[in-house]
């Protein structure tokens, strides 16, 4: 769970606006195996609407990834953007409801933030433009040394 206070943007005038710096652990977030997240953080700009508080997320990820060729780990940075909106009026009383500011004032922006991270993973993993990936006969990365298979 990533809160983020809105109480003091809840006691100002419609049009305020507020930011806040924001650093996750990455232990927090649920994502594919696949990714390994090595660092989050960013900024939350937050806001005040007439019934709701709008919240705008722009974080840098840094990234351990598995090439699409050759099958190595590598680094890579990716930056994106999650946006949400909060009402501040719950009708209800579930505490679990998205979408609602909880009794202490709070948002929670992590599902938004593992959502918008997931997407903005690469669809393609290279660990370098002209990786030449792997022998499909012997399996020897042709990054790192030839072949001696006799095709």
């Amino acid at each position: 769970m990533q809160e983020i206070s809105v109480k003091e943007i809840f006691k100002k005038q419609m049009g305020a606006s507020e930011d806040v710096e924001l650093d996750f652990d990455p232990e927090q977030i649920d994502i594919p195996e696949s990714i390994i997240l090595k660092s989050l953080s960013g900024k939350a700009k937050l806001f005040r609407l007439e019934d709701t508080v709008m919240v705008t997320v722009k974080l840098k990820a840094e990234l351990n990834l598995i090439c699409d060729r050759c099958l190595d780990n590598f680094d890579t940075k990716v930056e994106f953007v999650a946006e949400r909106e909060y009402l501040f009026d719950r009708k209800q009383e579930n505490e679990n409801d998205e979408g609602y500011v909880d009794k202490y004032f709070n948002v929670d922006i992590l599902p938004e933030v593992r959502e918008e991270l997931i997407l903005a993973v690469p669809t393609k993993n290279l660990c370098k433009k002209d990786c030449v990936g792997i022998c499909l006969t012997c399996g020897v990365n042709l990054n790192h040394q030839e072949c001696k298979c006799k095709i």
